[in-house]
């Protein structure tokens, strides 16, 4: 038998055929892993593909959602705006800013009360109407504040207010009763704020979470 046919055992070394399955010596299995081990060489190879298979995919779909993501952005809500007049809808009542004045003083020759210095009285005058089918008092009624075009919320100066009150004599909300369906009833705020402030930007009263712009 020619050199080039012959091999040597794995295991004890000695000169033997190349290709046979044992040794004729030893006896011991001549075979890689894979050729004594076939079926679980086939499923490890399975495996290892499903493996790879899985990574590219979910890295193609991660890229796939993260441009849908990046893409299909959500609509976005305009803010309305209402003017003096119109009537806002809110949870149980609905709201109209009937008026606004800007003052030095508010109140009247017996009681009042006047700016302080660098400030003006931002005045308004609204409606509330119960649109519900139940009586709500005045915790069902929406916050009523006084905001600058930078978002800044004002609150109202309860002295000027009630000041107010008694120069227009339009106040008839209700403080200690509930305001019956179908009822409307008047309120009043005052708010003192930068008179220089007020001059130059944008202002608006915010009932909730709607905006009534006054200048």
């Amino acid at each position: 038998m020619a050199n080039n046919q012959l091999g040597s055992c794995k295991t004890c070394g000695k000169e033997i055929a190349k290709g046979v399955k044992k040794c004729p010596h030893c006896g011991k299995d001549q075979r890689s892993f894979f050729g004594r081990h076939k079926i679980l060489s086939f499923i490890g190879v399975l495996i290892l593909a499903g493996i790879i298979g899985s990574a590219l995919g979910g890295g193609e779909g991660s890229s796939t959602e993260d441009s849908s993501a990046t893409t299909a952005s959500a609509p976005v809500k305009e803010e309305t705006v209402y003017k003096v007049g119109e009537v806002i809808p809110a949870d149980k009542v609905e709201i109209t800013v009937t008026k606004f004045e800007e003052k030095d003083q508010v109140g009247n020759e017996f009681i009042n009360k006047e700016v302080s210095e660098g400030g003006t009285f931002v005045a308004i005058q609204y409606k509330i109407k119960n649109t519900s089918k139940k009586p709500v008092g005045m915790f069902d009624y929406p916050n009523v504040r006084l905001v600058d075009e930078e978002g800044t919320e004002f609150d109202a100066d309860i002295d000027a207010s009630s000041n107010y009150a008694i120069e227009t004599n339009v106040d008839n909300a209700k403080i200690a009763s509930d305001l019956n369906p179908g009822i409307t009833v008047t309120d009043t705020k005052v708010f003192e704020v930068s008179k220089g402030s007020f001059a130059a930007g944008k202002w608006f009263i915010k009932v909730g979470d709607e905006k009534v712009q006054l200048k």
